[in-house]
């Protein structure tokens, strides 16, 4: 079985996390400050598609507030070179697991109104809508808001009574 490539970013991780956002993230970007900001972090995880080999191949950010069941996917991103080859649905599964580990019981993102394969990946994962936000982007794009309820996974023995 082949192991999940996905592991909890590092400062080492900075500089292709910005080149990333740089290849794949029009408008607003996170830059080196703001990443090395976000790994030190409680609040937060920074997740990375390492692959097969050194180069990173996405990243998924998670935000997560005290007295709250909410988690928050802030930002995912996969290069450009890797799109279509299944790295922004492991880096979801990847999310949801590490909110859920954190007691947190939904997960919540906004998305461009226009971003046909993203918002096939959240729906497709279970993500409905139930809001939006009017010229969100720097570009006047409306904004869609995403939530995922996350029941606890139910150990197997649990199952038969």
């Amino acid at each position: 079985m082949k192991a999940n490539p996905v592991r909890r970013a590092t400062l080492d991780d900075v500089a292709a996390l910005v080149g990333i956002e740089d290849a794949s993230v029009p408008g607003n970007r996170l830059d080196r400050r703001r990443f090395r900001y976000l790994l030190a972090s409680a609040h937060g995880a920074l997740l990375v598609d390492a692959g097969d080999d050194t180069s990173l191949r996405g990243y998924v950010l998670l935000l997560f507030r005290a007295n709250s069941t909410i988690a928050r996917l802030y930002s995912i991103a996969t290069h450009p070179a890797h799109l279509g080859r299944g790295v922004g649905a492991g880096l979801v599964d990847a999310a949801e697991r590490q909110a859920r580990a954190r007691g947190y019981t939904c997960l919540r993102l906004e998305i461009r109104a226009d971003n046909a394969a993203s918002l096939a990946l959240f729906r497709g994962r279970g993500y409905r809508e139930f809001g939006r936000h009017a010229a969100y982007y720097h570009d006047g794009m409306d904004a869609l808001r995403l939530q995922k309820p996350l029941a606890p996974r139910i150990p197997a023995s649990g199952l038969n009574g």
